[in-house]
């Protein structure tokens, strides 16, 4: 397994690659900087490891692979680990598996999707959907797996040459007799003509069928070396090799880059124009339209032998190593520091300049940049520290800069033009707050009071002019005069007659630092960030509204508040960046809500610290590009919401993990049916996104139970108590925040069974029970009778009377017991019908469809008679539900059912199939037919009069419908049709699919 040295020194060979990266990336520069097309750096991926403490089985990562399902595959020496972005389950040697030995070496898939995982003892396993299958083992390592397109499985072994395993079972052995060259193979690339390359101990050879022959033919032109990676690469073929990367076309080899001519290259990933190469111990390499990059232990990696490289389908690049798992990937946030070129990482203001630069004031100085370039701005001049508070551009363009201990200085044309601080008449050094009067004048907020410098000179305000306190940390002038003070001590207002009032915060949940404003003018607000929560000041009516714990927010201190192009709110804190919807928060505004719901971005997310800093101007700001710049103690973040909602526009695969009966897992093979008394029911889900895993958002319905979906946030499990007996089925869907809900749900049906006594052959013994009971009584009565009267035979005469009246009362009694015979036999034909309608719609239920669709398909398959099945589901239905209310959506339910049932046939079977969806089953009926009695049902539908329901209502159906083909499971007849159903609505609904 270990890489076998050669004669030139390792070292030798580093220092001859770095000089050449460095050559390499000089020549390309000019060109990475001027396309459009180039992608991110690699600085600017966020980092992720995983090792052994989050779960591991191994820290060598030999293989990884994304399943058919979404899930992401880790191939160790100590079994195959599957990842749903949150947890690890491994898989080892076993039964269930068919493993000889847990060791992974390579996980592949083959045409059919499934996954083939191969390694230590020669162990060969496939995981499909229905479960494993394993093959007879190799009893050697296996290097690699592939499958060609005649469905032949290729293995390389570390010692016994090739193997072509083929579908009925035979094996083939390709060796050095047969003209491998090395009976030792570490890579495979099937081709699509049905060749097969194999990197070999000491070159390539390509496999190749000529007349039920396998030709065996060397590459020449490559170094006699191990080829351990093999990758298309447009018309061509990429070979990595212990001695470089090299290029095959056209029958020849060349060196791919002369960066990489002398590097082991150990694997390769292969991604639009980039190539991702890792190698076997100079970490990780990127060759694209920036060049060539390098990622190293010291930037990050866990250990710079790479053995495995993989993009899933979020385009975010997993890297195994030696020492982990390792993954590049877009985060929301992307954080520049000093390892940019900023002065400082310590950051407490951004700006964004109207010439589409950003400034960035850092305690250690001020940065700017420009045109993808970070440039210092040098105050060495004027100040000594250079620590960086505040920021604001004048009207002019130019820069004012505040400082901590040295006054505030102005920035034009590229040097300073002029400095106040104390020898001019501010009340301290300290600036934090700046602000531009109507007249050319300039306030100044201070650690000291409140300053105005004009052409008069530098005019001073105090507690004694009205301040709460002297420390100013936020200022803004609005266009009517009002000058916005914010202190430690509250919010002052300065009005436009000279006079200093403070707002009265007594009822804002003890605010009393006001870190920051926001103006919001096309909602009259003014937004300010503190100590307790984000404020609502309305500029008119200068009504006062606190979002704070008891609005939902997580914690008290928020530092400032940005607003962006699609007119969100965000906010900065100590804890991390939050997000809110605007149109929740004009809800809460309203009154119509009384909780706010939101997201919380940190380290995850790109942020190299959650702590944002505030207490200056501008603690965050909105570029001209519509990104967000923040103030953190780790850089200056930036995200773009944009980039957020291609995120949310992921559609997330979903899968149910597991199901736990009465808080014991159970295979869910064998808990499809639950016994009688199942109390509680618990099903384990989840998402398989990894770009936001922790904040994928969950919603669930139980058919059967749930009327409606039910929305879970992020919590990834469902639990349903004291279920009442009868079939379910549950459906769960993921998105991410923001996003659009998967319409391609996962699905688990089960059954609770009912007690004996909720059975219906309990009530029908019963019944029986009943009966005869009353039939005992009566005939035990009528021997009484009889012997009452042989012993008072004597007595019958003056007993007729009395005897008449008895006989009387018996014939009263069996008219009462026929009665209620009778009576008991309709309530249970009562009870038997009701059992398989609809009780809305009056139609037949699912169940009563179920056991007409199975005997349908019994006869048509044994009649050989046609028979067709329509899936028909009402189009915006939910938006009835919430704007005409459910009571509304019943009443179109029943108008719909009725409409559709007045144009099927009497021979056919039409039931609600759930919620607003319906079934047909047409038989002795063909396409033709089907089409044209959908197309009466659909222009029927179109037409009903919905007006007496609600104004503007207008109803109008999807249909999909698909033939019977005789001997298809009936789960297969549902699919197909419910895809076509799903297809009309994908096509624009109110329309028909039939499948041809």
């Amino acid at each position: 397994m270990s890489i076998k040295a050669k004669s030139l020194s390792r070292r030798s060979v580093r220092i001859r690659a770095e000089i050449l990266c460095l050559v390499l990336t000089g020549l390309f520069l000019p060109f990475c900087l001027s396309s459009n097309a180039a992608p991110a750096p690699l600085t600017d991926y966020f980092q992720e490891t995983w090792t052994t403490r989050d779960g591991l089985p191994h820290n060598t990562i030999n293989s990884l692979q994304q399943s058919e399902d979404g899930y992401l595959w880790i191939g160790t020496w100590e079994g195959a680990a599957r990842f749903n972005g949150r947890e690890f389950r491994v898989f080892g040697r076993g039964e269930l598996t068919g493993l000889p030995d847990s060791g992974i070496r390579a996980i592949s898939r083959d045409r059919q999707h499934n996954l083939i995982m191969v390694g230590a003892r020669g162990g060969i396993s496939k995981r499909a959907a229905m479960g494993w299958q394993s093959l007879p083992e190799l009893n050697v390592l296996i290097n690699a797996v592939a499958e060609d397109s005649q469905g032949n499985l290729w293995l390389a072994t570390e010692g016994k040459g090739l193997f072509r395993h083929a579908p009925d079972g035979e094996r083939r052995q390709f060796a050095i007799t047969e003209g491998v060259g090395n009976d030792v193979v570490h890579s495979i690339l099937a081709e699509y003509d049905g060749s097969v390359w194999a990197g070999t101990g000491s070159g390539l050879v390509r496999l190749t069928n000529r007349d039920k022959t396998v030709l065996v033919t060397p590459v020449a032109g490559l170094p006699e070396a191990p080829v351990f990676a093999l990758k298309r690469y447009g018309d061509s073929l990429l070979i990595g090799t212990e001695r470089g990367l090299y290029r095959y076309e056209s029958g020849r080899v060349q060196v791919f880059a002369p960066g990489i001519s002398d590097l082991p290259v150990s694997t390769l990933l292969v991604s639009g124009k980039q190539v991702w190469i890792g190698t076997t111990d100079h970490g990780l390499l990127r060759y694209s339209e920036r060049g060539l990059e390098t990622l190293s232990m010291a930037k990050g990696l866990p250990n710079n032998r790479i053995l495995s490289l993989f993009e899933d389908r979020e385009g975010s690049i997993w890297v195994g190593t030696n020492g982990g798992l390792f993954r590049l990937r877009d985060a929301p946030f992307v954080t520049l520091t000093s390892e940019h070129g900023l002065s400082g990482d310590y950051i407490r203001t951004v700006l964004a300049h109207s010439d589409g630069s950003v400034w960035i004031g850092s305690s250690q100085g001020v940065s700017r940049l420009r045109n993808n370039k970070v440039e210092a701005i040098d105050l060495s001049a004027v100040s000594a520290g250079q620590s960086i508070l505040s920021l604001r551009e004048a009207p002019d363009g130019s820069v004012w800069i505040g400082t901590y201990s040295d006054g505030i200085v102005q920035w034009r044309d590229g040097r300073i033009v002029s400095q106040y601080d104390r020898r001019n008449g501010l009340l301290a050094n300290e600036i934090r707050a700046i602000a531009f009067g109507p007249g050319g004048g300039l306030w100044v907020g201070t650690g000291q009071g409140l300053n105005y410098v004009d052409e008069t000179g530098v005019h001073s305000f105090t507690r004694e002019h009205g301040l709460p306190t002297p420390f100013i940390m936020a200022l803004y002038l609005h266009h009517d005069g009002r000058l916005f003070i914010g202190t430690g001590g509250g919010v002052a207002v300065r009005y436009p007659d000279g006079q200093i009032k403070a707002l009265d915060f007594s009822s804002l949940d003890g605010a009393k630092y006001a870190f920051g404003f926001t103006p919001d003018p096309e909602a009259g607000i003014l937004w300010m960030a503190t100590d307790r929560g984000l404020v609502a000041f309305d500029l008119n009516s200068a009504h006062m509204t606190m979002l704070g714990r008891k609005a939902g927010l997580p914690f008290d201190k928020v530092l400032q508040a940005i607003i962006d192009q699609g007119h969100n709110i965000w906010l900065s804190s100590n804890r991390g960046i939050m997000r809110f919807d605007r149109h929740q928060i004009d809800q809460y505004l309203a009154g119509q809500t009384t909780a706010l719901k939101y997201e919380l971005f940190g380290e995850s997310d790109g942020l190299q610290s959650a702590q944002a800093n505030g207490g200056s101007m501008q603690a965050a700001a909105l570029d001209h590009n519509g990104s967000i710049w923040f103030a953190t103690s780790k850089g200056a973040s930036r995200v773009d919401p944009g980039e957020l909602e291609r995120f949310a526009a992921t559609r997330l695969p979903v899968v149910i993990e597991g199901v736990k009966v009465n808080g014991k897992a159970i295979p869910r093979a064998q808990a499809g049916r639950l016994s009688a008394g199942t109390n509680r029911v618990e099903l384990q889900f989840a998402g398989l996104g990894f770009v936001m895993p922790q904040r994928i958002q969950y919603r669930t319905q139980l058919m059967g139970f749930d009327n409606e979906w039910i929305e879970r946030g992020t919590n990834n499990t469902a639990e349903y108590t004291s279920l009442p007996p009868g079939d379910y089925r549950f459906l769960v869907t993921a998105a991410y925040p923001q996003g659009s809900w998967n319409e391609q749900y996962a699905s688990y049906s089960f059954s609770v069974a009912p007690h004996f006594w909720q059975r219906p052959i309990f009530w029908l013994a019963m019944l029986l029970t009943s009966a005869a009971l009353v039939f005992v009584v009566h005939r035990w009565r009528l021997r009484s009778l009889k012997r009452s009267a042989e012993l008072l035979s004597a007595q019958v005469a003056a007993k007729t009377l009395e005897l008449k009246q008895q006989a009387d009362h018996l014939r009263a009694v069996d008219r009462e017991r026929s009665a209620l015979l009778a009576e008991i036999k309709r309530q249970a034909h009562e009870f038997e019908q009701q059992a398989r309608l609809d009780s809305l719609t009056g139609l037949a239920n699912r169940r009563a469809f179920d056991e007409a669709l199975e005997r349908e398909c019994a006869l048509a398959r044994r009649n050989q008679l046609p028979l067709c099945l329509a899936l028909l589901d009402i189009d915006h239905f939910k938006q009835v539900n919430d704007f005409y209310t459910h009571a509304v959506g019943d009443e179109i339910l029943k108008l719909v059912a009725h409409e559709i049932d007045r144009h099927c046939r009497q021979a056919d079977t039409l039931a609600r199939w759930g919620g607003e969806e319906f079934a047909l089953l047409l038989p002795d009926s063909g396409i033709p037919d089907v089409k044209d009695i959908s197309e009466r049902i659909r222009a029927a539908v179109a037409g009903i009069d919905c007006s007496a329901l609600g104004p503007n209502l207008q109803v109008t159906i999807s249909i999909g419908a698909a033939q019977y083909i005789g001997g298809e499971p009936l789960e297969r007849l549902l699919s197909r049709t419910d895809a076509l159903l799903y297809k009309a609505k994908q096509n624009g609904r109110n329309r028909i699919e039939v499948a041809q």
